[in-house]
């Protein structure tokens, strides 16, 4: 088997997994439900993966790949710092009404995470990651005279539990409007706060 193919199983099996997730959550989801939801043998999935714990955790690496590609495809595009972080916020909202899936299973990561030292650590990176990105885009935004001198950590952080603010509309419906909305507003009354 070529690893191409190895790959596209491995992608099946963690997409299932994360469809799973976001119907049954961790704790009431089982092997046999990703099996079924990914149409690949019990034998198929277990070539690849341990246990259920095993693919939910490698569910985080998956969909923090698949994001930051998307991500930063959008962003690199961008010929300034403000633009970067205006794109970014922007792109989440785009994606979370493509596919709100990813973003629905996070809050049951979070949950899993107060629990588990394992599902804590990689949300963790995830996390550093995330916010090292941002604050290098601040960094450069400072150097360029886009921004104020601000703590690129807290002002990294405060974009992010921001961001965070995405995840109540996979939970509740609002008549305040959809999420893309909702990014596109924070964005302006965060970023008019850090303009030079």
């Amino acid at each position: 088997m070529s690893k191409e193919t190895r790959d596209k199983k491995r992608e099946i099996i963690l997409a299932s997994a994360l469809t799973v997730m976001t119907k049954k959550g961790y704790y009431n989801s089982t092997m046999d439900d990703i099996v079924k939801e990914s149409n690949m043998s019990k034998g198929a999935i277990y070539h690849y993966f341990s246990s259920k714990k095993e693919v939910y955790l490698d569910v985080i690496d998956y969909w923090e790949r698949k994001y930051t590609d998307i991500m930063a495809e959008e962003v690199n595009k961008q010929k300034t710092a403000m633009k970067s972080l205006k794109t970014l916020f922007k792109t989440f909202g785009e994606q979370m009404k493509k596919d709100p899936t990813p973003y629905e299973c996070l809050p049951i990561f979070w949950s899993i995470s107060r629990n588990d030292k394992d599902f804590k650590n990689a949300m963790q990176k995830v996390y550093n990651r995330f916010q090292k990105a941002i604050e290098l885009i601040i960094e450069t935004g400072i150097k360029n005279k886009e921004f104020k001198r601000v703590d690129p950590k807290t002002a990294a952080l405060a974009l992010i539990l921001n961001i965070e603010g995405i995840f109540w509309f996979t939970l509740y419906k609002s008549k305040a409007g959809d999420a893309s909305v909702y990014m596109d507003t924070i964005s302006d009354y965060i970023l008019n706060l850090y303009k030079a």
